[in-house]
């Protein structure tokens, strides 16, 4: 990760949160995290003013890159939850790394959880 590279520390806690407002030590994280709050929200004011937040903090071209990115993972989600793609078995210890971060920030609780823990079972 680049703030690694940096020696920079983030506190990525946020990230699931719905009430973050903004991840310190992330650039320009206030107006990212309300685009994709709005992204997701199928508000379309809601979406139309967190671009105008976007091109006023990062410029046009700033803004189409970041709707770029979100549309590009809401495609290989739909994907992967049509598919129900598990994530395969990396060995016990990382297995459970992984489940350890996944109830820490929350990804257990989306809806979309239940498609890797159902083809888990296939396999």
């Amino acid at each position: 990760m680049s703030a690694d590279i940096a020696g920079q520390t983030i506190n990525m806690d946020g990230i699931a949160d719905p009430t973050c407002l903004e991840i310190e030590g992330v650039p320009h994280s206030g107006v990212l995290l309300q685009f994709s709050n709005a992204f997701m929200s199928f508000d379309e004011l809601q979406l139309e003013k967190a671009r105008e937040a976007l091109v006023a903090e990062m410029g046009s071209a700033a803004m189409v890159d970041v709707a770029g990115i979100a549309s590009n993972f809401q495609r290989m989600v739909r994907i992967a939850d049509g598919t129900g793609i598990p994530v395969e078995s990396m060995g016990e210890e990382m297995d459970s790394l992984v489940e350890e971060l996944n109830e820490a920030h929350g990804l257990n609780d989306y809806s979309s959880a239940a498609n890797t823990r159902a083809a888990k079972k296939v396999l």
